[in-house]
C-alpha cells in the first residue's frame, strides 16, 4: 500500500504541475587523466545533477544504453526501481539506498574518436483518475478500457519520457535523428561550451517538427540550470521549424526539457489509443555541461 500511495502521489504531482518531477541523464565528465572517463546516472526530481532515487518506487526505466561514434549501442545496468525501506533512521533523518544507475565510462587509449550519445527511456504507463460508481475518487495504473465503475473521468494520460546526455572524446560529432520517440537533437558542439556560447538543438517527435505536433504556442524550450549557476534560473526558447536557440549564460550542467501534451481522438495519428486514454504526454530531456 505504502508503494501505490507514493505512485499516486507523484503521478498526481506530476500531471498538475509539469515541474514538479524530470527525468534525465546525468553525465559528469573528467579529463584530468588521460583518456578520461564520465560518470553517468539517471535524475529524478528537480536538482541537477542528482535528486531524488529512481528506486523511490516512481520510475520504470525501459532502456539505459550508450552509442558509440560508430553506432555501435551498449546497454548500461538499470538501477532498481522497487520501492525500499530505510537502511536507518534518527530522530532527524532516514537513510535510503539510492539507486541512480551510477555507472562510469572509463575510455580507453585507443577509443574511437567522436560522440557518445547516453540515451534512457522510461516506459510508457497509463494513469488513470476517476470518480466511480458509488462516488468515489479512485486512481488507476491503467488505461481507460481496463478500469470498471467509471462514474466521471477526472484525467487520463499515457505517459512516456525520454532522456539523453553526451560525451566527446576529441571531435564532435555531428548527431543525428533517428525518428524514433521525443527527440531533442544537439546542432551545436556540446562539447566544449563556453559561458555566452549560443546553442541550438532540433526537436522532433517521431520525426516530425514538434511545433508541427504541438498544440499552437506550446512547442518550447526550456533551459534549466544548476542552482549554483545563476541561482538556479530558467529560460524559454519557442520552437520554429523544429528548430530553437539558447544563449548559454554561466558554466555548470544544464538541462534542455521539452513537453508535448496531446489530445486523443478517433481519428488522426492517436486513433489506436482512443478510448483507451484522452491524452498523450511526452517529455523530453537533454543535459550538458558548460565549462
Amino acid at each position: 500500500m505504502k508503494l501505490i500511495k507514493n505512485i499516486t502521489l507523484t503521478t498526481l504531482l506530476s500531471l498538475s504541475s509539469l515541474s514538479a518531477h524530470t527525468f534525465w541523464v546525468s553525465t559528469i565528465e573528467s579529463f584530468e587523466h588521460a583518456p578520461g572517463h564520465a560518470l553517468v546516472g539517471l535524475g529524478w526530481g528537480h536538482v541537477l545533477p542528482f535528486d531524488d532515487r529512481i528506486n523511490s518506487g516512481n520510475v520504470n526505466v525501459q532502456e539505459f544504453s550508450i552509442t558509440s561514434p560508430n553506432e555501435e549501442k551498449t546497454l548500461l545496468k538499470i538501477p532498481k526501481n522497487e520501492a525500499v525501506e530505510a537502511i536507518d533512521e534518527t530522530k532527524d533523518f532516514e537513510v535510503f539506498d539510492a539507486h541512480v544507475g551510477l555507472q562510469k565510462i572509463a575510455l580507453k587509449k585507443d577509443s574511437t574518436q567522436g560522440t557518445y550519445h547516453i540515451h534512457a527511456k522510461q516506459k510508457p504507463n497509463f494513469y488513470t483518475s476517476y470518480i466511480d460508481t458509488k462516488d468515489r475518487k479512485r486512481f488507476k495504473l491503467k488505461s481507460l478500457d481496463e478500469v470498471e465503475n467509471v462514474k466521471k473521468v477526472i484525467f487520463s494520460v499515457k505517459w512516456e519520457s525520454f532522456a539523453s546526455s553526451y560525451l566527446t572524446l576529441g571531435k564532435w560529432q555531428e548527431q543525428k535523428a533517428t525518428n524514433k520517440g521525443f527527440e531533442i537533437i544537439p546542432k551545436s558542439d556540446l562539447s566544449n561550451l563556453k559561458a555566452g556560447d549560443t546553442v541550438e538543438f532540433e526537436v522532433l517527435f517521431y520525426g516530425k517538427p514538434y511545433d508541427e505536433v504541438a498544440k499552437k504556442g506550446e512547442a518550447k524550450l526550456t533551459l534549466f540550470s544548476n542552482p549554483k549557476a545563476k541561482e538556479g534560473l530558467s529560460y524559454v526558447a519557442f520552437v520554429k521549424k523544429g528548430i530553437a536557440k539558447f544563449e548559454v549564460p554561466s558554466k555548470g550542467q544544464w538541462m534542455i526539457m521539452a513537453i508535448l501534451d496531446q489530445e486523443v481522438k478517433k481519428e488522426g495519428d492517436l486513433k489506436d489509443l482512443y478510448g483507451k486514454t484522452k491524452s498523450l504526454m511526452n517529455s523530453s530531456t537533454l543535459t550538458f555541461n558548460v565549462k
